[in-house]
């Protein structure tokens, strides 16, 4: 995360502490908005592109074990749910700390972060009534607003391609001079 983007996630902090909904709402991102053939509006702030689909997008983007084979979404087709708004994830190396309320047309999501990688893709899909509206996200914002035209079924976020985060050369110098030490351990013995 760059300097400039902590400094700003410090300040929408402070003043989402300070109650000051409507200057967050005049300072937030451009929002790309998706019409779907179901005839529901979908919207949703720091998006890059987007695209509607009728169905669900749980048994379509990555249909875990089901038959249907994974649907390819901004061409790409290995994509993994990583959080899903009304169940709990374990162990997935993103989640919303600020949900999308389901049953509700309008809110607030945020995550608290990429899980520390910036170089993979992410999709944040709005489901509601016959279809869903999925969402390229930038991964230098980690917060936004949403809308719909009908009441929300369920939100979810997708990823695929993320790197890991590369080891620092210290930690590289460190493990090789652990290495080194057991090596001369074992010709003592």
């Amino acid at each position: 995360m760059s300097l400039f983007n902590w400094v700003w996630s410090k300040i929408v902090h402070f003043l989402r502490a300070m109650g000051a909904a409507a200057v967050l709402a005049s300072l937030a991102a451009t929002a790309e908005a998706a019409t779907c053939a179901s005839s529901a509006t979908f919207e949703l702030d720091g998006a890059t592109s987007a695209a509607c689909f009728t169905g669900n997008d749980t048994n379509q983007i990555n249909p875990n074990g089901k038959k249907s084979a994974p649907m390819v979404l901004f061409g790409h087709s290995d994509w993994v749910l990583a959080d899903k708004n009304d169940d709990n994830a374990v162990g997935s190396p993103i989640t919303f700390t600020t949900n999308p309320t389901n049953g509700a047309k309008s809110g607030r999501w945020e995550v608290a972060d990429w899980a520390g990688r910036t170089t993979g893709d992410v999709v944040i899909t709005l489901k509601a009534g016959k279809g869903f509206g999925a969402f390229l996200v930038k991964t230098d914002l980690n917060y936004g607003t949403w809308s719909s035209s009908k009441d929300l079924s369920h939100a979810s976020i997708y990823y695929r391609g993320v790197t890991p985060v590369p080891l620092p050369a210290g930690g590289i110098l460190l493990l090789s001079a652990l290495a080194g030490l057991g090596f001369s351990r074992y010709r003592r013995t």
